[in-house]
C-alpha cells in the first residue's frame, strides 16, 4: 500500500487523512484540537504534515476517529512462513512411550 513512499509523503497523506476525518465529522480545527489538549496552530501542523507531531498525538486522533486498532501492525515483526515451519517442525519429540512415574 504505501511501497516507494518516503517519510514526508506519508505524513502529508497522513495529515489530508486526519483533515479529510475532521471535516467529515463537521468539526472545525478549534473545537479538534481542544479534544486532543493541543492549541489549534499544533492541530494545523498536523494536518500539514509536520514531522515534528508527537505520535501520541497521532494515535489519540486515531482513538477519537476509532481507528486505534491499526497501530497494532506498525513496526510488527514480519512474519518468515519458513521460518515458522521450520520452528515447528524442529521441536523434539518423544522416541518412546510414556515415562515411568518415580515412586
Amino acid at each position: 500500500m504505501f511501497n516507494n513512499v518516503n517519510s514526508t509523503e506519508l505524513l502529508l497523506l497522513f495529515g489530508k487523512r486526519l483533515r479529510e476525518a475532521r471535516l467529515a465529522r463537521n468539526e472545525s480545527q478549534e473545537v479538534f484540537a481542544q479534544r486532543l489538549g493541543l492549541t489549534r496552530q499544533s492541530y494545523s501542523r498536523m494536518e500539514k504534515g509536520s514531522p515534528q507531531t508527537p505520535i501520541g498525538n497521532w494515535l489519540a486522533a486515531s482513538s477519537i476517529f476509532g481507528r486505534l486498532d491499526g497501530w497494532q501492525e506498525v513496526l510488527a515483526p514480519k512474519e518468515d512462513l519458513f521460518a515458522k515451519f521450520e520452528k515447528k517442525s524442529s521441536k523434539r519429540q518423544r522416541a518412546g512411550g510414556r515415562r515411568k512415574k518415580k515412586t
